[in-house]
């Protein structure tokens, strides 16, 4: 037999090989991982600055107060502001006039951060992810909200609760680095 027509691999090629692709996956797989979380992460902060952002420009435009505070029923047509929950749940941002109609045919009031009849709600957004949870400084009171009044400036409601200026967000992986020391967390600084 002419061993020139012989094709194939021989058994210490293959183990070689096999070799290689067990490096290539132990190293590759974590990495992937870390990189998937960080992306989870980002957009998760994006969405929450993007609602922030347009809640701030709505209570300008509007002249009107705009909270954004959490809910549990986001998805509902009357979704409601539930201190028992976090913005890692999903929030809701809507015009807060404490009940009275919003301009400019009405008095707006100080905000209640309760979605009364004349309130209009804005926008909904979902929960964040399972893997991420979020909560606010200690400075705080009552519900994790922020509320802008008419002037764009932060302000706080009619019973006196204060607003968050800062909110955390993190996942499983805690206050780990993530390279350039990048911390796997997030906060939010409204000032």
């Amino acid at each position: 037999m002419n061993r020139a027509n012989v094709k194939g691999f021989t058994l210490i090629e293959l183990l070689v090989t096999l070799l290689v692709m067990g490096l290539v996956l132990g190293i590759g797989v974590p990495t992937f991982n870390e990189f998937i979380a960080t992306n989870r992460m980002s957009a998760a902060v994006n969405d929450l600055v993007t609602s922030l952002h347009l809640a701030r420009g709505e209570a300008v435009k509007r002249r009107a107060n705009v909270t954004v505070c959490p809910s549990a029923n986001w998805q509902d047509a009357d979704p409601d502001c539930d201190s028992s929950s976090t913005l890692a749940e999903g929030w809701v941002l809507f015009v807060d006039c404490d009940g009275a109609t919003p301009p400019p045919d009405g008095a707006c009031g100080q905000p209640n951060g309760v979605i009364d009849t004349n309130d209009i709600v804005l926008q909904a957004h979902g929960p964040m992810g399972s893997q991420i949870a979020s909560r606010f400084d200690t400075d705080a009171t009552g519900t994790q909200f922020i509320s802008f009044g008419p002037t764009g400036f932060p302000r706080n409601l009619a019973n006196g609760d204060s607003p968050a200026f800062n909110f955390e967000l993190c996942d499983e992986r805690g206050n780990h680095d993530t390279g350039g020391g990048i911390a796997a967390g997030r906060w939010v600084q409204i000032t």
